[in-house]
């Protein structure tokens, strides 16, 4: 029988060192990552190798850049394979982005999500121990336009980038409603700026059929009922897949990891392309799909068998560490004010009053150790995280064991996240708790 254990979490944000510090309950931590057959991460941050130039407006506002030195901290606190895919990825630009493949296969770091086109963002990374074999793919769903990998044409090489996740919003309103839309198309005098695409296209572009209108950069949808829904772009639902369908015929274990901040009809809950993008992963035969990307946990659901972990949080957040700041960002102070990494992000925080530092959820994670017979996974112990919540800025966001009190409000938030899936998760006296798992699946080829 081959065993395999593997050890997930989520964004690791880490711009200074000594991830592992000397408390107890941090080293309990560092033991459950390195005993880990493969212990995975998601590599928030771009490591600045003196390549590439900041991005106006980064996604998720302003950049995430550190020492390369991180990468050897990352790999010091147990962290075995690298999800490189996010929308940080290229904070630095396409140079940037290959500066981080270079340091990565320097050190011998196994990654996925990033490449020099779209094939080698797609591809999977192998990663082999003596029990067995995993793979791991890696996307976003939440980038900015340019930030995607595209592959080659035959005149020109293809842009490096990170394996895309699109996916497209609609709202959908009333026959009434979207008459109304097409009124103040017609009287702002929105529909006769479009006069040369109607002569160059043949139609008009925002409306593609009777029952549809494309305004202010949203899709609209005549139904009974208003709504709003998300969907996966095909061509990269498709894509992804072929790469897990190649990974399962290579590898014991196969993980697809999938950053998005994208929200459904609460924070808590994913959007509902993310869903789907799930289901059709495990399908094609992934063991895990594994979430990131939100900042705070999100539930889990077992599908066929198989977890998806729609949000595991950070596993480390040094965001407010980080000693390269763009001028753009510093320009966001107040005229005169002193231009120092620290004071940028003292006001960007409201003197701690806003953005992460005054939320508990934003500290509180999980790290999901999942034990797989043979291919099957027969066991899933969850491990709660905490970052720190109220401690100085200097010392919050570095990972350690949660306290039993804290790991109980871990436990019964993330079990509160699980019901709605028809999940089950359980508790004991050691602090940690367990996913109830559903029968294998008798329709699993394995």
């Amino acid at each position: 029988m081959t065993r395999l254990t593997v050890a997930l979490s989520g964004d690791c944000m880490a711009t200074r060192g000594a991830l592992i510090t000397s408390d107890p309950a941090a080293l309990e931590l560092h033991e459950v990552l390195r005993a880990a057959d493969f212990s995975l991460t998601n590599l928030e941050v771009v490591p600045d190798a003196g390549r590439g130039h900041p991005v106006h407006n980064a996604a998720s506002g302003g950049c995430l850049i550190a020492d390369p030195g991180v990468l050897d901290e990352i790999t010091a606190a147990g962290f075995t394979v690298l999800g490189c895919a996010n929308n940080h990825a290229l904070d630095l630009g396409v140079e940037g982005v290959l500066g981080t493949v270079d340091l990565l296969n320097t050190r011998r770091v196994p990654f996925a999500g990033i490449g020099a086109d779209l094939t080698a963002a797609r591809r999977p990374v192998y990663v082999d121990r003596p029990g067995g074999s995993l793979a791991l793919i890696s996307c976003s769903a939440t980038f900015l336009p340019g930030q995607e990998a595209a592959a080659p044409s035959p005149d020109l090489p293809g842009r490096p980038g990170l394996n895309p996740l699109r996916h497209s919003a609609t709202l959908r309103v009333t026959p009434a409603q979207l008459d109304a839309l097409r009124e103040i198309d017609g009287e702002t005098g929105l529909r006769a700026r479009r006069a040369e695409a109607r002569t160059l296209l043949g139609f008009d572009p925002a409306m593609p059929a009777p029952d549809r209108l494309t305004l202010f950069g949203t899709r609209f949808q005549a139904a009974d009922t208003p709504g709003f829904t998300t969907t996966c772009d095909p061509k990269d639902l498709d894509g992804i897949a072929r790469w897990v369908t190649e990974a399962r015929r290579r590898a014991d274990l196969v993980v697809v990891s999938v950053h998005s901040h994208e929200p459904g009809p609460t924070p808590d809950t994913p959007g509902e392309f993310l869903r789907d993008f799930a289901h059709r992963m495990i399908d094609e035969g992934a063991d895990v799909v594994v979430g990131h990307g939100p900042h705070l946990l999100r539930g889990v659901e077992l599908y066929r068998g198989k977890p998806v972990f729609y949000s595991l949080g950070n596993i480390v957040s040094q965001i407010e560490l980080a000693d390269r700041v763009p001028a753009e960002d510093y320009a966001k102070l107040a005229p005169g004010d002193q231009r120092t990494p620290g004071r940028y992000f003292d006001e960007l925080s409201a003197h701690g009053r806003r953005f992460f530092a005054p939320h508990r959820q934003y500290w509180q994670s999980l790290v999901p150790v999942l034990t797989f017979d043979d291919g099957i996974l027969v066991h899933a112990r969850l491990h709660p995280v905490d970052l720190g919540f109220g401690e100085p800025v200097h010392r919050r966001g570095r990972p350690r064991a949660a306290d039993p009190a804290e790991a109980k409000d871990i436990l019964t938030g993330f079990a509160r996240l699980a019901e709605p899936y028809g999940v089950t998760v359980t508790t004991d006296d050691t602090g940690t708790g367990e996913l109830l798992l559903a029968p294998a699946d008798p329709t699993d080829p394995r």
